[in-house]
């Protein structure tokens, strides 16, 4: 009979083999791994590139999209306060420079620089094109074209803004902007005054090409203000009636003016030969802008020598509409009362010589013949300071203006509740 063992019973045999039991295990191929590994490799290579394809085609498919609906706000434009300068004009208007002989050398070399001059300052002029037809690329002559001169403004970070007439608006449905390097882009209207004719208008940023950036400059606003009779001017844009006109000649005038709603405005009359329907810019021996070429506002007889708003007197409407903002509006046609009109028994203040039909003014029943004298409370003694005060008001606010009425007895106090408008 076979003895039987104990099953907790260990042989030392056993005890070994369990001992040892840990270091046993199953031996790979190593060459299998490596290829299953390499394919891992390839295949992560492949998956990042076709990712890589799929998301660059959808951020170009979405990118106007994105821009559109996520784009931050535009930057605030701001037109620099003009500085005082000391006014270096004799009695007559004329700068007091020491005269100096013109022989033929210095005057080539004097057409030379201002052709330098003018040159650079082309880089911040534009034609604003208006397109009424497809047509209208193969038909329109240079004389015939339905376009204006333009200036570059302001980049406010989405839109580059250009300064124009908005005469061009009445026969046309798409407006395109010509650049000095010659390409066209399609632009919109930002905003627009229909008192003084002009507006801003805007290209998209991102749609303009690099060769036209780097041909293309951002206008310089001088000061109208400081010019004197004599000093030399310089006309660019389409005086002449087409694009990339220039003309030299001399500021004859800058002391007439002219009256429009809720303003006065100082022209810059120059020796330049222009035409009726001539647009453009004036710019001074610096390159600097100071004026806005608007022949309509010459009378017959003196519309074949160009005419320019002082760039001085705009320079705060500029602002406004460069910010999407509309320049407010009452509509009165005014005159300062002088002493020799004090004298007539009319007292101080802005005559009221017309008041604009159906105007915020004509609303309020402010009539021909009333004088203003002030505005939310703030004294006008002239137009200026009328035209001051007006533009710091918000449209669709109201203002109380105070003025006087001539009755039986003699001019009487009487207040108007208006309501400030704009004129789109």
């Amino acid at each position: 009979m076979e003895e039987q063992k104990d099953p907790l019973e260990h042989t030392e045999e056993q005890e070994e083999e369990e001992a040892f039991s840990f270091l046993q295990e199953t031996i790979k191929d190593e060459a299998g791994g490596t290829k299953k590994t390499r394919k891992s490799i390839l295949r992560m290579i492949g998956l990042g590139l076709v990712f890589g394809i799929a998301a660059s085609f959808s951020f170009s498919m979405l990118k106007p999209w994105f821009e559109q609906n996520f784009q931050s706000d535009p930057e605030k434009v701001t037109i620099p306060k003009e500085e005082e300068e000391e006014n270096t004009a004799d009695d007559d208007g004329t700068k007091n420079n020491t005269q100096q002989v013109l022989d033929e050398e210095s005057y080539r070399q004097m057409i030379q620089a201002l052709n330098a001059v003018a040159q650079e300052a082309s880089k911040s002029v534009v034609e604003i094109n208006g397109i009424s037809g497809d047509s209208d690329w193969l038909e329109a002559d240079y004389d015939k074209k339905n376009s204006v001169s333009g200036l570059i403004i302001a980049d406010n970070g989405q839109q580059l803004l250009i300064l124009g007439k908005t005469s061009i608006l009445k026969e046309s449905n798409e407006v395109t902007i010509t650049f000095y390097d010659g390409k066209t882009y399609k632009a919109g209207v930002k905003k627009k005054d229909s008192n003084l004719g002009i507006g801003i208008y805007a290209v998209r940023r991102a749609d303009i090409q690099e060769s036209t950036w780097s041909q293309s400059k951002i206008a310089v606003l001088g000061s109208s203000n400081s010019l004197a009779k004599g000093e030399t001017a310089i006309a660019l844009g389409k005086p002449f009636n087409y694009a990339g006109g220039t003309g030299y000649g001399i500021i004859s005038s800058n002391k007439n003016v002219i009256d429009v709603a809720d303003g006065q405005y100082r022209l810059i009359c120059t020796d330049i030969p222009g035409t009726g329907k001539g647009t453009g810019f004036t710019v001074n021996l610096k390159g600097e802008v100071t004026g806005i070429i608007d022949q309509s506002i010459s009378d017959e007889d003196s519309m074949k020598l160009t005419t320019a708003y002082g760039i001085s007197d705009l320079k705060e409407l500029i602002e406004l509409m460069s910010n999407g903002k509309a320049v407010p509006y009452i509509g009165i046609l005014g005159i300062d009362v002088t002493e020799s009109i004090e004298q007539q028994g009319i007292p101080q203040g802005v005559y009221v010589k017309e008041v604009e039909v159906d105007s915020p003014a004509m609303a309020a029943g402010i009539q021909s013949g009333d004088i203003i004298t002030s505005i939310g409370g703030a004294e006008v003694k002239t137009v200026s300071a009328y035209q001051s005060v007006l533009i710091d008001k918000e449209v669709g606010s109201k203002v109380k203006i105070r003025g006087q009425r001539q009755g039986s007895g003699g001019y009487v106090d009487i207040d108007f509740n208006v309501t400030v408008g704009s004129k789109e």
